[in-house]
């Protein structure tokens, strides 16, 4: 664990870390899924709050595709 963050927290935050980077906009929900291959939007959305709570990245509310990285 690095800096409070679980393993699938940090594997998510790299996945959203190297799509912003490859495509200059954050990933929707079912592209992170497909990525990290998991099958539900539930357990995204708790690991991208989780997240948001220990400073790793932003979220602008009530915007698609807000996550903005912090921690580099």
């Amino acid at each position: 664990m690095e800096y409070g963050v679980t393993k699938k927290q940090l594997k998510l935050f790299n996945f959203v870390k190297d799509y912003i980077k490859e495509n200059t906009i954050s990933p929707s929900y079912d592209e992170m899924m497909v990525g990290l291959d998991l099958n539900s939007k539930c357990g995204i959305a708790t690991k991208i709050k989780q997240l948001q709570e220990r400073g790793w990245i932003t979220i602008l509310p009530g915007k698609n595709r807000s996550i903005n990285i912090i921690k580099t």
